[in-house]
């Protein structure tokens, strides 16, 4: 009889599934699967976008230029008004951008030098994966098993859909920016079996370096 059980080992948190045969069942995998993957609801601006704003590396920050950027301008006041980021404050745009201050004087002499103000319309944190683009968009949930796949005697991949509910501000944001990519609707996650049953291979990495 199969069964299931959670176990922490040098803190970290993993659940196992006892059982044998070509992979865990789906139940087993959907427990499995609903304790130990965090779902993330993600959405990607489109490339095209992001060629058109300048990321400030050392102060964590995003900037659209004066001049050519409008669209990028709309996208970025779309998702401050979202809550996705904030506007640096003007402190922040009276100090030289990071290119110009890192640089020495003989690289850039003084009477070249510009404060971000005068180089950028506006300038926002960059927070999370916003540099690549990325930013929540959706709450998301593990909702059924759809196939679980044995790779070998010890391995098998596990496809299983997601709820994914689309945040209100995303409309606005598609607008402003153009339609962004959505989260995915489906995921897959790896299992390994070891001598205690079936489990996600996440974790089962996370145990082995805890120990």
């Amino acid at each position: 009889m199969r069964s299931s059980y959670a176990c922490s080992v040098g803190g970290a948190f993993a659940i196992l599934l006892l059982g044998c045969g070509s992979g865990p069942s789906k139940s087993q995998a959907f427990e499995a699967i609903q304790s130990g993957v965090k779902e993330d609801g993600v959405c990607t601006l489109p490339v095209e976008l992001l060629s058109h704003v300048k990321v400030q590396h050392i102060t964590k920050a995003i900037c659209v230029p004066k001049e050519g950027a409008g669209k990028a301008r709309a996208c970025i006041n779309a998702l401050v008004a979202a809550g996705v980021t904030h506007r640096m404050p003007d402190t922040y745009m009276f100090a030289w951008p990071d290119e110009v201050s890192s640089a020495s004087l003989s690289d850039i002499p003084a009477y070249e030098r510009r404060t971000r103000g005068l180089v950028y319309d506006v300038c926002v944190e960059l927070v999370g994966d916003l540099r690549d683009g990325r930013f929540t968009c959706a709450d998301a949930r593990a909702e059924k098993v759809l196939k679980v796949t044995a790779t070998d005697d010890t391995h098998a991949d596990v496809r299983y859909q997601r709820e994914v509910a689309l945040r209100p501000m995303l409309t606005a944001v598609d607008a402003a920016c153009g339609t962004v990519s959505r989260p995915p609707g489906e995921s897959t996650v790896a299992f390994v079996k070891s001598a205690s049953g079936w489990g996600l291979a996440s974790a089962a990495a996370a145990d082995g370096g805890a120990n």
